[in-house]
């Protein structure tokens, strides 16, 4: 099963649900495929993200959950 998902709306979500205010003028980091500039990623249960337009493998990106986000052992 896959997300696409727009890393940068991903990051800003989970700093805003974290207690920490980013200023209002913060447009926080910016992600984009090197090989075809695309903007928008998929990412697999198992962490790993490709871009949504190439396919190619983000090796510079890890997406892993927090303590709150993973389901109850």
């Amino acid at each position: 099963m896959e997300n696409v998902v727009r890393l940068a709306d991903y990051r800003r979500r989970r700093a805003a649900g974290s207690g920490r205010q980013a200023p209002a003028n913060d447009w926080g980091p910016q992600y984009y495929c090197l090989k075809c500039d695309g903007d928008e990623f998929k990412l697999y249960a198992s962490g790993m993200v490709h871009c949504a337009h190439c396919g190619s493998l983000m090796r510079n990106l890890l997406i892993s959950g927090t303590k709150t986000e993973e389901a109850p052992q």
